[in-house]
Order: C-alpha cells, then sequence, then structure tokens
C-alpha cells in the first residue's frame, strides 16, 4: 500500500465548480474509480490494532505500524482541565483500572490509571511527539456530553505546530458535521471525513452528498448497511467510502467491502485485511 498525498484543487476549478471548500483530487484519501492502478483502499487502524494490543495505546499503534497500516486512528475525549486524550468511551470504566467521565476528570488523574498490559492514556501530544512524521493520523472529533464543541481550536493548532496538516499527515473525522464545518473554518486545508449514522446511509441521496461536499468529500458508513448501490451513488458524486465495522462484524463484512472497492476500510488487525485483499485480488 502506499501512502496518498493530499492535493488542493486549483483556483480555476473551484471557481468553475462552484464549491465552498478545498477539495482534494480523485486520486487522494483511497482508491481511484475507474484508475488502471491496483486496487489498493486505504487501511486505517482502528484504535490502533486493537484486536491485538489494547486500544489507544502505544502498543496498539505500534502494531499497526508494524502491519503497515495507512493511518492510525484517534478518538479524542477531553479532560476537566482541557487536555485531549485519547479514549473512545465517554468513561475510562470499559478500558482501565478506574471509573468515571473523561470530562469529569483531570489529566493527573488519568494519568493514575492503566490499561491492559500496564499501559497509559495517551494526550494527542504524546502520540504526536512518538510517532512525528513517520505516519499518518486519522483523529476523531466529537463534542462534549452537553453537545458543544471543545477540542477544534486545540486539535488544530497541536497539529498546525507540529506540521501535520502542512506536511499532509492528517485527516479528521467526526458525526458532527457542526464540529467538522468549524474545523473547516479554522483550517480549510485539512481532508475531513463525515461519519454517518445509520438512518443517513439508509436515506443517502444526491442532495444530502451535496451538502456533505461542502466541506469533506469523503463518507464514512457503517459496512454493514453498504451495498452496490451506496458506493455507485458516492463514486458518481466524486467522493470517497471509508467504511468502519461494528467491533464482531469485521471479519463478516470485509471481503464484501473489498469486492465492492471501497476507497477505505477501518481495520482492528491491518495484517489480517491485507492478507484478505490479497486472497481477493488473486
Amino acid at each position: 500500500m502506499k501512502i496518498l498525498n493530499f492535493i488542493t484543487l486549483t483556483v480555476a476549478l473551484v471557481i468553475l465548480g462552484g464549491c465552498s471548500f478545498n477539495e482534494v483530487d480523485s486520486s487522494a484519501l483511497g482508491y481511484a474509480k475507474g484508475s488502471s492502478k491496483k486496487y489498493e483502499p486505504l487501511m486505517i487502524a482502528h484504535r490502533g490494532a486493537s484486536e491485538i494490543e489494547p486500544e489507544h495505546t502505544l502498543l496498539s499503534y505500534e502494531r499497526a505500524i508494524k502491519d503497515k497500516a495507512d493511518y492510525i486512528e484517534i478518538d479524542l475525549r477531553q479532560t476537566k482541565d482541557g487536555h485531549l486524550v485519547a479514549n473512545h468511551d465517554k468513561t475510562v470504566d470499559r478500558t482501565t483500572n478506574g471509573k468515571g467521565e473523561v470530562e469529569d476528570l483531570t489529566l493527573d488523574q488519568i494519568k493514575k490509571l492503566h490499561t491492559r498490559k500496564g499501559q497509559k492514556i495517551l494526550t494527542i501530544e504524546e502520540i504526536i511527539k512518538k510517532f512525528g512524521q513517520t505516519t499518518n493520523y486519522y483523529i476523531e472529533t466529537r463534542t462534549n456530553n452537553k453537545g458543544k464543541l471543545v477540542m477544534e481550536k486545540k486539535l488544530i493548532d497541536t497539529l498546525s505546530k507540529n506540521n501535520l496538516i502542512a506536511n499532509k499527515k492528517v485527516v479528521l473525522e467526526s458525526f458532527s458535521d457542526k464540529s467538522l464545518k468549524k474545523l473547516h473554518k479554522l483550517n480549510s486545508d485539512v481532508p475531513l471525513v463525515q461519519l454517518l449514522k445509520d438512518k443517513d446511509v439508509k436515506n443517502m441521496s444526491n442532495s444530502k452528498l451535496n451538502e456533505i461536499k461542502k466541506y469533506s468529500n469523503v463518507v464514512g458508513p457503517n459496512a454493514k448497511l453498504v451495498d452496490k448501490d451506496f458506493v455507485k451513488i458516492v463514486h458518481k458524486n466524486n467522493m470517497k467510502v471509508h467504511v468502519f465495522f461494528d467491533t464482531d462484524k469485521e471479519r463478516t463484512f470485509t471481503s464484501k467491502m473489498l469486492k465492492l472497492k471501497v476507497d477505505g476500510l477501518f481495520t482492528n488487525n491491518p495484517a489480517y485485511t491485507e492478507k484478505v485483499l490479497k486472497e481477493d485480488n488473486k
């Protein structure tokens, strides 16, 4: 697999297309439909290689990079004292020896906890310091528990300070269109992915895709709902499909998604997904 660079369209194309954001070209963010090149969808390591190592830990990210994932995926939560940490759930209950909601705990309190194999919850700064420019980052933003936007500016500032946006090393994703629109306003050069709720996938239309295209050209649906018609309508709108899986359904749907030629796949085990891709390409 190759890491594909992000390129903004020329001013002339933006004017002709009447587009309100900096689109990336058709070869970015995944397989280019109609390309004569070998089918090589992006492999996005979901919380790292989370099937093998504790999710969102150094061990998990290191394993994903070793297994040649194109991106390491990072879910962000904000602590009580304003730090951005890698944690999927609202609480630390499932993954650590502690209890409580992330946004009710300070970073010092969180750092006293540990996950499986003695690992710690990481800040986004710690992850970037560890891996720098050696990998690509696929980062999910979300609102706080009251539905407010709290992390966008801090995240963009951190990514910019570390030259990850300028060097095309980061993609940002969210279920919140408000978060994505704020991110786009803060920095229109960063590629964005609109994650889709199940109802949005079932009711997808050209008009809905046109709305999303104002700030993003990638949609992220649950693979269980993706079929030939869905991929067709997205590709017809010159957009990309990056599918995610319910935790226990990845192996059920991976081969189907590869046959549909989606542009990217979240995976809890990049080595497994790569193996299936090679088998299907024989």
